[in-house]
């Protein structure tokens, strides 16, 4: 394992006035990011300390119900919220489901201006997008993450599987900023940071 990870991955603060967005994920070399329809067969123990991480930085963790369903997410602990994006409420008996810190939303109206909605009622807190690639999209697309956490698995799949980002939108091609690139095990870690936000 890497050592001194959390040197590495110090988040936040978030601005007094609005959330730090941060997209966290694990994809392939071919950039699929579910190997047998979960995610995590693809990380090692980094990865889930890199997850660990980002989730101890968080107050809120935004997630799309289909990814709770697929990965079978449990409750987080308080007072940190589990936020799940979900149109019909089903979260397919995960053991998350009914917890008292997690909350079914549906952005009203759909797509990214509701996202943008939904995320502006943290203010001043850091918030963690673990995906799926739908949310993930449209969280890119409407310009609202301020870092990218990506694991880049040693795999190639090919198959199906959805890559880390995808949608009708697309997000502003502007190139991010490279906080550093870590390796273990054949794994990458990297760190985006949106140009112009301030450091941690």
């Amino acid at each position: 394992m890497v050592e001194d990870l959390p040197a590495f991955y110090r988040i936040g603060p978030a601005p007094p006035d609005r959330p730090w967005v941060v997209v966290s994920m694990v994809a392939t070399v071919d950039g699929a990011t579910a190997l047998d329809g979960v995610s995590g067969a693809l990380g090692n123990d980094t990865d889930r300390e890199v997850l660990r991480l980002a989730r101890a930085a968080a107050d809120v963790i935004v997630v799309g119900a289909a990814t709770v369903r697929a990965e079978q997410y449990r409750p987080v602990r308080e007072p940190k919220q589990l936020v799940v994006v979900s149109r019909n409420g089903d979260l397919g008996g995960a053991p998350a489901a009914g917890a008292p810190n997690t909350h079914i939303v549906r952005p009203e109206p759909d797509g990214p201006d509701g996202l943008a909605a939904l995320l502006a009622r943290y203010p001043g807190r850091v918030v963690v997008c673990e995906g799926g690639p739908s949310l993930n999209g449209q969280v890119l697309a409407a310009g609202l993450a301020d870092e990218v956490l990506v694991t880049i698995s040693p795999r190639l799949v090919a198959g199906g599987s959805a890559r880390l980002a995808h949608g009708p939108d697309q997000a502003d091609p502007t190139p991010w900023e490279l906080r550093h690139v870590l390796v273990d095990e054949d794994h990458l870690f990297v760190r985006y940071r949106r140009r112009g936000e301030a450091t941690s």
